[in-house]
């Protein structure tokens, strides 16, 4: 699973940082450096054709679409709309942070609405496309 190994080198370097410079003028950024690291997680896993959403979705789809090109190409889809999703967070959490650090509010919703809407995207899009080929 690619996002589970993403994870855990981000938090590596993050520990590794925080030991090398607990001062860091990244330490205020931390909730756009995730949404960072999670948009170039998404994104490279896009460029390199392995988007990072097939293996969850193996986890619940038989093994006879996993190697077709509509298998592929509704996770390539919604990996495409996480990638957005965290590269709108980290810009967004960049700005609120840099004009308000501890603007926790706005941090917050912002948060949400780029977790909230990628995965009712994710729970909506495979069901569309299995009604739009039962028709």
């Amino acid at each position: 699973m690619v996002i589970e190994s993403s994870a855990a080198v981000f938090f590596v370097c993050l520990t590794v940082l925080s030991l090398v410079d607990p001062h860091s003028a990244l330490t205020p950024y931390g909730p756009a450096l995730v949404n960072v690291w999670l948009a170039g997680t998404a994104w490279g896993s896009l460029a390199i054709r392995k988007p990072f959403t097939l293996g969850i979705a193996r986890t619940m789809a038989p093994k006879e679409v996993w190697e077709t090109p509509r298998f592929y190409r509704v996770n390539a889809i919604i990996t495409t709309v996480w990638a957005a999703a965290f590269t709108v967070a980290a810009v967004s959490l960049t700005l609120v942070l840099n004009v308000s650090p501890r603007a926790t509010t706005p941090v917050i919703a912002i948060k949400v609405l780029t977790f909230v809407l990628p995965a009712v995207f994710t729970a909506w899009y495979p069901k569309r496309v299995r009604r739009a080929l039962a028709r």
